[in-house]
């Protein structure tokens, strides 16, 4: 397995998706991980708050991130969020806590934070990792 910092690095070149939204993986371990956004105009709504699908999608890549730290990559089968203050701000804080790991999925909770430690949202992930027999017979 590759070390946590390749890890991270594999994960901030790799993705386009993380580029062009301003989002980096800051640090990765074993059942954890740290994404941070930058807050600009480009992920506001209309009432001047962050977009909830911003908040969304830097809890799914905090939970991917999380759960790649496991040796195995993974695709999300699914995620629900609560979204419970406006975000604003100059930085979004996602940090991702593994709850379970097993043979083919994962489960993750993440919290997001703004630069002010003021929790904006609770999401949580279930992953599919892909390293099971049934994906590589798809391939």
């Amino acid at each position: 397995m590759a070390s946590m910092e390749d890890l991270k690095k594999r994960l901030n070149s790799s993705s386009q998706f993380l580029q062009s939204n301003d989002m980096h993986v800051v640090e990765v371990k074993e059942g954890y991980a740290k994404v941070e956004m930058i807050i600009d105009e480009q992920i506001l709504n209309v009432h001047g708050f962050v977009h909830g699908g911003a908040l969304y999608s830097l809890a799914d890549t905090a939970a991917g991130a999380a759960s790649f730290a496991t040796g195995r990559d993974s695709v999300t089968l699914s995620g629900t969020i609560n979204y419970i203050k406006p975000g604003k701000g100059g930085k979004l804080i996602g940090i991702a806590q593994e709850i379970s790991a097993g043979r083919t999925t994962g489960v993750y909770e993440v919290f997001i934070f703004n630069d002010q430690e003021i929790l904006l949202s609770r999401a949580t992930f279930t992953m599919f990792f892909l390293d099971g027999e049934r994906y590589r017979k798809q391939k």
